[in-house]
């Protein structure tokens, strides 16, 4: 009886660890079958993103794209779930991408296509990642004439690879979005804007050092330092159009050896979630403290021509809460400091630059 016992329990431990086999997590030499997790979200029928900044950032996944020459199997695909009943005139889509580490982005063979619910895809294009850098790390592929006529609701797909298999290391996606006709409506006129501001004394308000958080793959890595980590300030806006352009105003105090444009980050986050990110650049005005220094910004981003910066937030709604992150990245102790006083014309007016937001676009 014992004996039978014994062997009914071996055969059920045997069962038990098959099914944990089978169950496993994918294995350390199987990374690129592993799935994109089900995050996609609609900023509109025409517009959607991959990953929600207001919610993942801290532990986004270090997703990591194919390396080879098998284009059946070798690729990451993204699926999008768009609407909007709409006749396809154009579509664009947009990455984040980290390089390998030790690696400059535009030196990965990347290539891409897009792929209709009708199961219709166009080529495999470049991604020209030479008009990218470190702290504008978006990059755009056009499908201008592909889908023409077409119907914008279904699932999208999205495939991206690296297609030499150089052993040379594989980016990690970060984030990606699909613009069906820019993202916008059919039928639009007129050039609406709105302009919000926020003043040092407004009980909302947050002025003071910029945060240092270094990356740990790159300086600008914003799976690695995520949104608590940053000083935020949050605009409201009322009226309701799709956002072409953004134009940010601010002021920095710069301590001697902070390199605002190596070191600093901003990064815009829609009220869908939807977000770019870019370097803080060259100032507007300069106001020499010596050694320090009072800078003012005054930065445009997007076009209502040319679908350029503006990328993955060309198309979205203007109405809600839209927030402003700033985080140093590089971690040495010279800090710039947010603040409401101006550099004009070599002299410091007090208070007169409060961060201000303005957005522009067609309704």
């Amino acid at each position: 009886m014992h004996k039978d016992r014994l062997i009914l329990l071996l055969l059920l431990t045997g069962f038990m660890l098959l099914g944990a086999e089978c169950q496993s997590p994918f294995s350390d030499d199987d990374e690129d079958k592993d799935p994109l997790p089900d995050r996609a979200f609609a900023s509109s029928g025409l517009l959607r993103a991959y990953y929600d900044m207001r919610t993942m950032p801290t532990n986004m996944r270090e997703l990591k794209i194919p390396e080879g020459d098998d284009f059946d199997d070798d690729h990451l695909t993204v699926e999008y779930e768009m609407g909007g009943a709409a006749t396809v005139t154009e579509v664009r889509t947009h990455f984040y991408l980290m390089p390998p580490k030790g690696v400059n982005l535009d030196d990965v063979e990347l290539i891409a296509r897009c792929i209709h619910p009708d199961d219709t895809a166009s080529a495999w294009k470049p991604v020209d990642a030479a008009t990218s850098s470190t702290f504008d790390p978006q990059m755009e592929v056009s499908f201008l004439f592909e889908f023409d006529g077409k119907i914008s609701d279904g699932t999208w797909k999205i495939q991206i690879k690296d297609y030499l298999e150089d052993n040379d290391g594989r980016c990690l996606f970060r984030n990606g979005s699909l613009h069906i006709n820019r993202g916008e409506a059919a039928g639009l006129g007129g050039t609406p804007n709105e302009t919000q501001s926020i003043a040092d004394n407004d009980p909302n308000a947050r002025y003071g050092p910029i945060p240092e958080e270094r990356g740990v793959r790159e300086p600008f890595d914003v799976g690695h330092f995520g949104v608590n980590r940053m000083l935020l300030n949050e605009f409201t806006f009322t009226n309701s159009f799709f956002v072409q352009t953004i134009q940010l105003s601010f002021g920095l105090f710069i301590q001697d050896g902070n390199e605002t444009d190596t070191d600093d980050v901003i990064m815009i986050v829609a009220p869908s979630g939807n977000w770019l990110a870019f370097g803080v650049g060259d100032p507007a005005d300069t106001v020499d403290l010596d050694p320090d220094a009072l800078n003012f910004y005054d930065i445009t981003i997007g076009s209502s021509v040319v679908n350029t910066l503006l990328m993955n937030l060309n198309g979205e709604p203007s109405a809600g809460t839209w927030s402003v992150y700033f985080v140093d990245t590089k971690k040495d102790s010279n800090v710039a400091i947010l603040t409401s006083d101006q550099a004009s014309t070599s002299a410091i007016v007090t208070g007169g630059a409060p961060i201000t937001m303005t957005l522009t676009g067609v309704s």
